[in-house]
């Protein structure tokens, strides 16, 4: 608090909303009553609000590279979010295709054009910008692929070929693209894999000692013998059961 009141740096302006951030996703996603899950999802906003503008009130920080990666994707992530809306709410009314198909169109250009510009902060190009873009580029690629082998027509699948190796081409540095690296890509393609090997050891390591943890609990033993008073709460609560079994024949009996 007193950081906070005398002069706020990093910790105040990025660190500490990067944590109410978190504590916003932790509420708006576990098993919590409506209250808590919206009180969550405002932390969340005000969370990411700090952050993406963390350019302006931390400038010559390097973690305002990060907000400005956020402030980047606002924009077109909210576009895309909003396509997707309307595919599900209205999924067959021709007149919200063209909406949804602009929305697209829109999103993927507006990343594209920052894309092109190489986002500059303290006089160097932003590289949460360039792990991100490439990134997704990468997973784009993947799932074009992937389609490219399930499709059965053989044309459709060279279309899908082409469009994943196009992406691929965007970091190819002899084409005279702008900001391409081929660099960038190596190194992104290696941080992903080691992301997704590392959580895949992380729940074979969780799986395992789960496993181990079970295996060396005891059977549960059950006594057999209860003594004076639990005796008699379970004889009085089958004779309630009796009782109220006998009470619902009779009046099943009534009505047939």
């Amino acid at each position: 608090m007193f950081a906070i009141a005398s002069e706020p740096g990093a910790l105040d302006l990025f660190w500490f909303p990067m944590a109410i951030c978190i504590f916003g996703l932790i509420l708006s996603l576990t098993r919590n009553p409506e209250k808590i899950k919206k009180m969550g999802i405002i932390l969340v906003i005000i969370g990411t609000t700090f952050i993406s503008i963390s350019p302006l009130t931390l400038p010559n920080s390097p973690s305002s590279a990060f907000g400005q990666l956020i402030l980047f994707l606002i924009g077109p992530i909210t576009l895309l979010i909003l396509a997707i809306l309307i595919s599900i709410i209205f999924p067959k009314i021709n007149s919200f295709e063209f909406i949804k198909m602009v929305l697209t169109v829109l999103g993927l250009s507006w990343l594209l054009l920052i894309w092109f510009i190489d986002p500059q902060i303290n006089n160097s190009s932003n590289k949460y910008w360039q792990i991100w873009i490439i990134g997704v580029e990468i997973s784009f690629t993947f799932i074009l692929y992937l389609q490219s082998y399930f499709e059965e027509e053989r044309k459709v699948k060279v279309l899908f070929f082409l469009l994943g190796s196009s992406i691929l081409l965007f970091n190819e540095e002899n084409l005279g693209i702008p900001n391409s690296s081929r660099l960038n890509f190596i190194d992104v393609f290696g941080m992903l894999i080691g992301t997704i090997l590392g959580i895949i050891l992380g729940i074979l390591m969780w799986f395992i000692i789960i496993q181990k943890l079970h295996s060396l609990e005891h059977d549960l033993e059950m006594d057999s013998e209860l003594n004076l008073i639990e005796r008699e709460k379970l004889f009085d609560k089958l004779n309630d059961d009796l009782i109220w079994l006998e009470k619902n024949k009779i009046r099943g009996d009534e009505y047939d």
